[in-house]
């Protein structure tokens, strides 16, 4: 399912995916610079819903994120770092996590290929900037160590990962 809100200048569009039914997003601007947050997709059918709707709106992924580095929000890394010529940007804090989600996998039944490592290291009060838009970056601990969230002052929204549930 594709969920989209449309704010005064991002588009944010939402999709579920995996078996832990986790969310996707893919922000993007009228330049149709895009970024994608927490790349969830596990399956073929999956990857093709996530690269059908980059295709469908002639977008341009220019970075993948990540809130945080649970197995759910990281299925899709690989794919999603290979399609695009993408690296990983992330807190610091959650690169253990990272590194440890094909040990995770094999707890819960999946298969987790190994991610690729982060390029660039996410701090707090920084600014992640796509097309003409800009995210704000706030450290939000709690759900795991490196939780981070992303607000967009001009279009009053926040994506937030797991922290609130």
């Amino acid at each position: 399912m594709i969920i989209s809100y449309l704010c005064s200048m991002i588009k944010v569009a939402s999709f579920t995916f995996n078996p832990f039914d986790e969310n996707t997003f893919v922000l993007s601007d009228e330049t149709g610079e895009a970024i994608i947050i927490d790349p969830g997709c596990y399956d073929d059918s999956e990857k093709k819903t996530l690269s059908n709707y980059i295709e469908n709106n002639k977008l341009k992924p220019v970075k993948l994120i990540l809130t945080h580095a649970h197995i759910d929000h990281i299925l899709g890394n690989n794919y999603v770092s290979s399609k695009y010529k993408l690296d990983l940007e992330m807190h610091a804090e959650d690169v253990e996590l990272l590194l440890a989600a094909p040990v995770y996998g094999q707890v819960w039944g999946i298969h987790a290929e190994p991610s690729p490592s982060p390029s660039k290291l996410l701090k707090p009060g920084e600014y992640i900037k796509f097309g003409k838009s800009e995210l704000h970056i706030l450290f939000t601990p709690g759900h795991s160590k490196g939780s981070i969230s992303f607000y967009s002052k001009d279009d009053k929204f926040a994506i937030v990962g797991d922290v609130l549930f």
